[in-house]
């Protein structure tokens, strides 16, 4: 059994701060962001998944904004374990450890 993903929430006053800065680097008010570091052949690279209000991927067109928005949420939840990828909820202010679970009839079958 694995232990339950850590979880940080931001106070309100950074949960607006976060939220105008996310703004600015995407361009658009932003319902989530996921962030994961990846290991590519120049070495460790910052990989931001952004979605918008309507629940839809918003493409970052520019390296440069994945490392800005990553650098971002890194600053605001500096004890969060960043080498495992995390999901921040705009809206809530949650940070939260990325879990990816079993699909439903798989874990049926594994249990």
């Amino acid at each position: 059994m694995t232990a339950p993903a850590q979880e940080f929430t931001a106070t309100e006053e950074e949960r607006r701060t976060l939220d105008q800065l996310l703004y600015i680097l995407v361009g658009r008010s932003v319902k989530e962001v996921r962030i994961t570091r990846v290991n590519w052949p120049e070495g460790k690279r910052w990989v931001t998944t952004v979605f918008g209000l309507n629940g839809k991927e918003v493409p970052l067109y520019e390296r440069g904004l994945h490392k800005q928005a990553a650098i971002v949420l890194r600053d605001a939840f500096p004890d969060a374990n960043w080498a495992r990828a995390q999901d921040y909820d705009v809206k809530t202010g949650v940070l939260r450890e990325h879990v990816v679970q079993l699909p439903a009839g798989l874990r049926k079958a594994a249990g």
